[in-house]
């Protein structure tokens, strides 16, 4: 029998075993117990268990203060039709007051107001080539900085439904391939918008344009959305970098300098002033979905997952509802197993060495066709939702009772947070891995409130388009979604 005492001495060559263990990716553990002491048993396990998750459809995220916007429309043969549009503010620029018209040496006039919505090459889903006529119309609704925007937010009767500006635009645009293929281009939508509102903003006072507050309450803000004109198409969605400084509203304007002779025209003089979207402006992304039966919602017999952002399909994770193929559950197999590890003379001690969660992407799904630009999103995330409907990732924290005392905490309580580890996708295997740390593990035996659910989700769901397809396989020998324990234990020949 093994007893505190010798659990301490064995301890260091447990660690060691754990330590090779962790390093081999597809071995039980056992290299290297050939130099632990010849009295003890050293074991290592590999238990790979399914992991049944369901696809799981979100009514509204919160969806302002973004970096990126999206407009467009698709109709993605694997999550359904989504469409994206935008509201934002513009601001003022330097503090150039009001332009000087009453000067008898210059005379003043407007050329044209031009918004500029700026994009990277692949900042667009679907289909490059898709038209879509964008319009741009003034919202009348006040804006404030404090409020909370989401995703589902109401727009009509909040805007004017005359069209200040109106372009003819794809994601490719009908530029060469040449162009795009410098990878420092930066390409740009320039939407004039009309003379009305150009003659406005050329003639706003000294009061509106020297303050920042003003200004954006006098101009209000500008709502965009699209309409998709070609039917031979399933459309596309396109990221707008609005916080770019190429994203702007650009005011041009000349003057004539008068001779002071003849008093008439000598030079015509051409200048323009920028009014840049930054992150004083309110910036709202807005999303609509009909999955139209694409996605298997609250099953975990769905025939694949989808992880979506703009507020679409994300996969819900309970970890309680993971069984070994023995049929017994995993926590409480785990109960069991590190209960024994607390009594005053076990045989068997366990110690886990790495708890893994592997998702594996349909790639024939998801590059089936050419036409369809369709990356698959190189990290996802694991969250928590909070009590506003928000997704977050947790963070690890863990207060010891060595550390309340150190720091003079009387009323001490045992207090963690899971953390999960990696989520990056694999080329190789086609697969994202998360890695649960012991800790994290631990905690989730012994507080039944931690194992879930989990949202799978890409990093920013507010103002990603891309998607990835799942695979669901339970039946499988390689069956995915899936867990992956690996342990060693130590027993008393």
């Amino acid at each position: 029998m093994l007893n505190k005492r010798k659990i301490r001495f064995l301890l260091p060559f447990l660690m060691v075993a754990v330590a090779v263990f962790v390093s081999c990716e597809n071995d039980t553990g056992t290299l290297g117990l050939d130099v632990l002491p010849q009295d003890e048993l050293f074991s290592g396990a590999d238990e790979i268990a399914y992991m049944p998750v369901s696809n799981e459809n979100p009514t509204r995220f919160r969806s302002d203060d973004v970096d990126y916007t999206i407009i467009g429309s698709i109709d993605d043969p694997y999550a359904g039709k989504t469409g994206a549009s935008f509201i934002t503010q513009v601001n003022i620029g330097e503090f150039i007051g009001t332009l000087n018209k009453s000067d008898s040496l210059h005379e003043y006039f407007v050329d044209s107001l031009v918004l500029n919505l700026a994009y990277r090459r692949n900042y667009w889903f679907g289909d490059k080539d898709a038209r879509h006529s964008v319009r741009v119309y003034r919202y009348t609704e006040p804006l404030n900085y404090s409020t909370d925007y989401y995703s589902d937010m109401e727009v009509e009767g909040l805007y004017d439904p005359a069209p200040v500006g109106e372009r003819i635009s794809s994601a490719w645009d009908a530029l060469t391939d040449s162009v795009w293929e410098d990878p420092n281009y930066i390409h740009q939508w320039q939407i004039k918008l009309n003379n009305n509102l150009a003659e406005e903003v050329f003639n706003y006072s000294e009061d509106v344009m020297n303050s920042r507050e003003t200004f954006k309450t006098t101009f209000g803000a500008l709502f965009v959305k699209s309409e998709l004109l070609d039917s031979d198409t399933p459309g596309s969605l396109i990221r707008i970098n609005i916080l770019a400084s190429q994203s702007n509203m650009r005011l041009y304007y000349s003057y004539n300098v008068i001779d002071s002779v003849t008093n008439e025209a000598d030079t015509t003089m051409h200048r323009s002033y920028t009014f840049p979207i930054n992150e004083e402006c309110v910036r709202i992304n807005r999303f609509t979905h009909d999955h139209d039966g694409q996605v298997e919602f609250s099953t975990p017999d769905a025939e694949r997952f989808v992880v979506q952002g703009m507020a679409g399909s994300y996969v819900k994770v309970d970890f309680n509802d993971v069984e070994l193929k023995s049929g017994v559950g995993l926590f409480e197999f785990w109960e069991e197993k590190l209960s024994a590890n607390t009594s005053n003379n076990p045989s068997q001690y366990h110690g886990i060495s790495a708890v893994d969660i592997y998702f594996e992407a349909d790639t024939t799904l998801q590059f089936g066709d050419e036409n369809f630009y369709s990356p698959i999103p190189q990290a996802l995330a694991l969250n928590v939702m909070n009590d506003d409907g928000e997704l977050k990732i947790p963070s690890y924290y863990y207060l010891s009772k060595e550390v309340a005392e150190a720091e003079g905490i009387e009323d001490y309580k045992e207090d963690w947070s899971p953390q999960f580890e990696d989520g990056t996708y694999n080329n190789e295997t086609g697969q994202y891995r998360f890695r649960m740390s012991r800790e994290t593990f631990r905690m989730m035996v012994e507080k039944p409130e931690l194992r879930g659910p989990y949202y799978l989700a890409p990093y920013n769901t507010t103002s990603y388009p891309w998607r990835v397809v799942l695979k669901n396989n339970p039946y499988s020998e390689n069956a995915v979604p899936y867990l992956r324990v690996k342990y060693v234990s130590v027993s008393k020949e």
